[in-house]
């Protein structure tokens, strides 16, 4: 486990020329390179609340997803990069597969508390990324960007994704419900989720209905369903589903 939580990585550079940046660039390249080297079998990468600008970050992601085969997770929650989806979309882009053929990796992205909003969730919906488990909890997302969600989700490879303290309420469950009929089937699901998270969203009794319509008709295999702390959602209304 590579654990740089709450750690001074280093901070934006300031650079007056060409031939600075692309110093500091070269440096980033280095610490970056020897560390991947130094740990073949890494397989949790922590970074919630560090510092860290944003060069390095991508560089460090980029070199451990496409060099260290067995990493597994990748927290980055607190890092504030809903004002940075440049960095967002880079992130990203190393976790597209060369082609579709490659299977997915199963890697869990925390991507928690990074108030990244419907934009952020437009790029990583439109990224190409294939990744089996994604953290989206506590980031205002809405019903907008559940829908962007929901067409992502047959091409993801997600297998667990957790929505919580978002507060999208029973029009985002609406949103993340909808179908596209050219992938539906009687026969497989529509996407491949056996995880979903949806504590406090703010849902209510209609999206206990329209969820337990959507897996009836095969919307999920869903095994691990969490509703807590909906407080308008009715006690027996749980208990039915």
């Amino acid at each position: 486990c590579l654990d740089l939580r709450a750690n001074p990585l280093g901070t934006s550079h300031k650079l007056s020329s060409k031939k600075a940046k692309k110093h500091v660039e070269s440096e980033d390249n280095i610490w970056v390179s020897a560390l991947v080297a130094a740990m073949p079998n890494l397989t949790h990468v922590q970074m919630a609340q560090a510092t860290i600008d944003d060069s390095s970050l991508v560089c460090l992601l980029h070199a451990l997803t496409a060099n260290v085969s067995c990493l597994e997770y990748i927290g980055l929650e607190w890092l504030g990069l809903g004002s940075r989806l440049a960095t967002v979309r880079s992130i990203m882009s190393g976790l597209v597969p060369a082609d579709l053929a490659t299977p997915v990796r199963s890697l869990h992205l925390n991507l928690a508390a990074n108030n990244l909003g419907d934009g952020g969730v437009k790029i990583i919906a439109e990224s190409g990324a294939m990744l089996t488990s994604l953290t989206l909890a506590c980031n205002f997302i809405t019903e907008r960007g559940t829908g962007m969600l929901a067409k992502w989700l047959p091409s993801s490879g997600l297998l667990a994704l957790e929505l919580s303290d978002n507060y999208f309420g029973d029009q985002g469950i609406a949103s993340l419900l909808v179908t596209d009929g050219r992938r539906q089937s009687a026969y497989s699901p529509y996407n491949q989720l056996t995880s979903l998270g949806l504590n406090s969203c703010c849902l209510t009794d209609t999206s206990l209905r329209m969820l337990t319509d959507a897996l009836t008709y095969n919307w999920a295999p869903l095994a691990s369903l969490r509703i807590l702390r909906n407080n308008r959602m009715s006690p027996g209304a749980k208990v039915a589903l």
